[in-house]
């Protein structure tokens, strides 16, 4: 069976119309009760950077969920991290004001039961995970795309890293790789999509990098062929974003895949993003004898 990924030229004017598009294309299950969406909050950043889940974006998103699932419990999740706490960053980025409209509920998982989960990981043989995502019959992981000065792209795999319980993920950085697939292991999104509207790139993503505008919406429900994809769309070839080959040797999902819609074979050289390759191989060996905080 083939990994398709679906791709939409989009701006913020279209946004609606063409949400909606991409969710018929990824044809969803007819039924849902429980619907979660692990959406970015990595820091006190607007959406004009690029950083963070868009509000427009998911007011798109949530208003072509409800379309679909008009009786559906729904919500969107964050977690707290080592410098946020997501119930003030819900309300700073602005979904605060969209909730209300379509019967939604914004989550902070750090107050959500967390159960345990064995797997068999590479960094985890056991891993806490939130109970509410592994009861909801949809998850979907709801991604901007970036570079990262630590994975190189953050994406649909690398948004779920925020569902590990620990506040301090920064514990975890030496094992980033590992640990991103562990999580997505235990938690298996069904679907992913992308914000890769405005975009954000250089060496100081994910969160103090530059705005990029790409315009387009990327889905599928094979997350690692969706991150393959975004990695080509930013200038990299796959096969060296280590969590994205890790994922899919636990058998997350394939690197290879079909494009539908929009593009076609020259995408790579429209989008490249701006990445200092010397700076992250600077960077990965600083961490690597323990320098922290890069």
């Amino acid at each position: 069976m083939k990994s398709y990924v679906y791709v939409l030229k989009t701006d913020f004017s279209s946004v609606h119309r063409n949400m909606m598009k991409l969710l018929e294309f990824l044809q969803l299950p007819t039924k849902a009760d429980k619907i979660a969406i692990k959406i970015n909050l990595c820091d006190f950043r607007l959406r004009e950077t690029g950083a963070v889940s868009d509000p427009l974006v998911v007011d798109a998103l949530l208003g072509s969920l409800r379309k679909i699932y008009p009786s559906s419990e729904i919500f969107i999740v964050e977690n707290d991290a080592s410098g946020t706490l997501a119930d003030v960053l819900f309300s700073y980025v602005g979904f605060t004001e969209i909730v209300d409209k379509y019967k939604v509920k914004c989550i902070n998982l750090a107050h959500k039961q967390w159960i345990s989960k064995k797997i068999d990981g590479y960094y985890f043989k056991e891993i806490e995970i939130p109970k509410i995502l592994d009861d909801a019959d949809l998850l979907i992981t709801h991604p901007k795309l970036k570079t990262s000065s630590l994975t190189k792209i953050t994406c649909s795999l690398k948004n779920m890293f925020g569902c590990i319980r620990t506040k301090r993920k920064y514990i975890y950085h030496k094992n980033i790789d590992e640990v991103i697939a562990d999580i997505n292991l235990a938690l298996r999104p069904d679907y992913s999509i992308v914000d890769a509207i405005l975009c954000h790139e250089g060496i100081w993503g994910p969160a103090y990098g530059f705005p990029k505008k790409v315009g387009l919406l990327i889905g599928g429900n094979d997350i690692v062929a969706v991150d393959a994809f975004c990695s080509k769309i930013a200038g990299f070839n796959p096969f060296f974003i280590r969590h994205i080959r890790k994922a899919s040797r636990k058998g997350l999902g394939r690197m290879s895949f079909e494009v539908r819609g929009d593009l076609n074979d020259v995408y790579r050289k429209n989008y490249k993003f701006d990445f200092n390759r010397l700076l992250y191989y600077t960077f990965k060996i600083l961490r690597k004898i323990g320098i922290e905080g890069i």
